[in-house]
C-alpha cells in the first residue's frame, strides 16, 4: 500500500517523503529512512511498517515516545489516512497514496550583457588557503545533505549555506542553464541572502559552460597578489563578486550555483570554499541516487519474490489416480517464468495433463501463464472437451493480446484405468513416452499452430499407455538446455538422458526419483553456464 509522510516542524513544513519498501526507520540517525536532526530524537526513534493490512507505527524503544493523535503509542498501532504522528517539535501527517508532485513549472532569470568581465577558474588563481572553521562546517553541511530526504530542500541548504553569516553572499541561485541557450535560465532553487534575485551574468555563464568547472569574476583590484580580473558591476551600492560552480546536468542542460559576493570575497579562496560546498553537494546526491535505487530495487525484488510464490503454489504437487501417478519439474529462469504444468482431474473420470509455454519470460509471461492456469481450471469444470478447451485458450488470447504474444501447448487426456489418452499439440515439443526398458517413441500429435496468433483447426490424436510406461511431457527449456561451451542439449540428448534414467529405474520406478534424476541430470549438463530458459515437463507413469 502507497504511503507518504507530510513533515511539519511546528507551522512550518519541512518536506514530503515517500514511504518505500515495507519497513521505514524514523529517527535521528542519518542511516534512518527518514531523519529528524535533534537531540531530543532517539538514534532510532520509531518504525513504520507495512503488511496486507496496511500501514502500523511502532516506537523502538525512544527516550520521549511516539504520539499518534495526541495519545502515546504503546506498543503498536494502525495508522489511517491524515493520522498525526508526533516525535518531538516534529508532526509528521501519515497520508495513503504515493506523495503529490511538485510543480513542474520554475521561474526564469535573465542574463544581463557587460555587468561582469573576464571569470577565472580555480587553475588560473593562486592556491587557496582555506579557513578550518569554515572545513568543519562544509563536514557539517554534508551531514545535513545526507540525512535530507527531499531533493529541492537539498538544493535549498546550499543556496543558504552560501549566503550564510559565515560565508557572506549576499545572493544565492541554482540555475538550470539550456547549453544551446543560455539567455534564460530556469530558477531550480532560491535566491537566497538579503540581496534577492542576483543579476546574471552572460560572460559568467558562457564561461562556466565553457569550462564546466568553478568560476569567479571580480570587481575587485588585479593584480599579481590576487591574481584577479577586473570588473566594473556594483550589487546593492557595493563592488562584487560572482561565483558560479556546477552542480548538475546533463548533455542538454548544466546546473548551477550562482553566488553574488562582496567585491572583498572575489578571491580564489571564497571560490574554493564554493567549490567544496558544490562538490560535497553533488557527493551527496549521488548518495541519494544510489539509495533511491537501491530501494527500488529492494521493492522489485520483494515484489518478484511474492510473484515467485504465487506462481509457485499454481503448481501441482505429485498426484495420482487409479493406476496413474503423475509428477512435476517447474524451474523458471528469471524468478517467475512463463511455462504452466497442470494435472487435474475431468468429470469423466479421465486426468488431464498439460505443459503450456508462453512467448517471452519473465513477469509479463508469468502474468499470461497465471491467465491460463485460471482459464483452464474453469473449462475442466464446465467440462469442456480437449478441442473445446484450445479453442476458448485461444480465442482469449486473441481477444486479450490481438496476436502480440502466442502459446505453444501439450495436453493430453489420460483414462487411469486403462491408459488410454487423447492428445494435441500446438507448436510445442512432442511428448515422449518410455517403456520398461528405456525404448522411447514419440507420442504422434497432429502439427498445430500456436495459439493466440489465428484462428486455429484442432486435429485430435489417440493413443494408449501400456503397463509400466511413462508419458513425458515438456518445454522447449530442457532440449534447449546449454552448457558451459554452449553446447545444446538437443532432442536426442534429452531422449538419450530420459532413456538413461528409465532403464536405472528397474521393472518398479520410483516417480519421485525419476523427477530428482532428471532435474540432476539437466543441472549437471548445464553446469555453470546461466539459465536460458524456464525449464517445466510433467510425468505421467500408468500402471507399474
Amino acid at each position: 500500500m502507497a504511503g507518504w509522510l507530510e513533515i511539519r516542524r511546528g507551522q512550518a513544513p519541512v518536506t514530503n517523503v515517500n514511504l518505500v519498501g515495507r519497513r521505514v526507520i524514523v529517527g535521528r540517525s542519518p542511516d534512518c529512512d527518514v531523519v529528524l536532526n535533534t537531540t531530543s530524537v532517539s538514534r532510532q526513534h520509531a518504525e513504520l511498517i507495512c503488511d496486507d493490512a496496511g500501514w502500523r507505527v511502532r516506537d523502538l524503544g525512544s527516550r520521549n515516545g511516539t504520539g499518534v493523535n495526541g495519545t502515546r503509542v504503546a506498543g503498536e498501532r494502525g495508522l489511517q489516512n491524515c493520522d498525526v504522528l508526533r516525535i518531538d517539535e516534529f508532526d509528521l501527517v501519515f497520508h495513503t497514496g504515493p506523495a503529490p508532485l511538485r510543480p513542474a513549472a520554475r521561474p526564469r532569470t535573465s542574463v544581463t550583457d557587460g555587468a561582469f568581465g573576464p571569470a577565472r577558474t580555480l587553475q588560473e588563481l593562486g592556491p587557496p588557503k582555506v579557513d578550518a572553521s569554515h572545513l568543519s562546517r562544509l563536514l557539517g553541511f554534508s551531514a545535513a545533505l545526507l540525512a535530507e530526504g527531499a531533493a529541492d530542500q537539498r538544493m535549498f541548504q546550499l543556496c543558504e549555506l552560501l549566503t550564510s553569516a559565515h560565508f557572506h553572499g549576499n545572493a544565492a541561485v541554482v540555475l538550470r542553464i539550456l547549453r544551446s541557450d543560455a539567455s534564460a535560465p530556469e530558477i531550480l532553487s532560491g535566491p537566497t541572502g538579503p540581496g534577492g534575485e542576483p543579476p546574471i551574468s552572460r560572460s559568467v555563464i558562457k564561461a562556466v559552460l565553457a569550462s564546466d568547472a568553478p568560476v569567479l569574476a571580480s570587481s575587485g583590484p588585479a593584480g599579481p597578489k590576487n591574481n584577479m580580473v577586473q570588473m566594473s558591476v556594483v550589487f546593492g551600492g557595493q563592488a562584487t563578486a560572482a561565483v558560479a560552480c556546477p552542480v548538475g546536468g546533463d548533455g542538454e542542460h548544466l546546473d548551477v550555483l550562482y553566488v553574488m559576493l562582496p567585491g572583498q570575497y572575489g578571491t580564489a579562496e571564497w571560490l574554493a570554499l564554493a567549490s567544496l560546498a558544490s562538490a560535497m553537494f553533488r557527493q551527496a546526491e549521488d548518495a541519494w541516487t544510489a539509495r533511491e535505487a537501491a530501494q527500488r530495487q529492494a521493492l522489485l525484488e520483494e515484489e518478484l519474490r511474492r510473484a515467485a510464490a504465487i506462481q509457485a503454489r499454481l503448481v501441482p504437487r505429485d498426484m495420482s489416480s487409479g493406476s496413474l501417478q503423475i509428477g512435476f519439474g517447474f524451474t523458471p529462469c528469471k524468478g517467475v517464468g512463463g511455462d504452466y504444468v497442470d494435472a487435474l482431474p475431468t468429470r469423466d473420470g479421465r486426468v488431464l495433463v498439460t505443459v503450456m509455454d508462453v512467448a517471452g519470460k519473465g513477469i509479463d509471461a508469468a502474468l499470461i501463464a497465471s491467465g491460463l492456469h485460471t482459464t483452464v481450471h474453469l473449462a475442466v469444470r464446465q467440462g469442456m472437451s480437449l478441442p473445446d478447451l484450445v479453442h476458448t485458450l485461444n480465442r482469449q488470447l486473441l481477444d486479450t493480446w490481438s496476436g502480440e504474444t502466442f502459446v505453444t501447448l501439450a495436453a493430453a487426456l489420460i483414462d487411469p484405468r486403462t491408459g488410454a489418452l487423447e492428445a494435441v499439440g500446438c507448436g510445442h515439443p512432442a511428448p515422449m513416452v518410455v517403456s520398461p526398458n528405456g525404448m522411447i517413441r514419440e507420442l504422434r500429435l497432429a502439427e498445430g499452430m500456436p495459439i493466440g496468433l489465428i484462428d486455429i483447426e484442432l486435429e485430435l490424436s489417440t493413443d494408449r499407455l501400456r503397463p509400466g510406461e511413462l508419458l513425458l511431457l515438456y518445454s522447449d527449456g530442457l532440449s534447449e538446455c546449454f552448457n558451459e561451451d554452449d553446447k545444446i542439449l538437443g532432442v536426442d540428448g534429452l531422449t538419450e538422458m530420459v532413456a538413461d534414467i528409465r532403464h536405472a529405474a528397474g521393472r518398479k520406478p520410483d516417480l519421485e526419483w525419476f523427477e530428482s534424476q532428471l532435474k540432476d541430470r539437466l543441472a549437471h549438463h548445464r553446469g555453470r553456464a546461466p539459465a536460458s530458459d524456464d525449464i517445466s515437463f510433467a510425468l505421467a507413469l500408468f500402471g507399474a
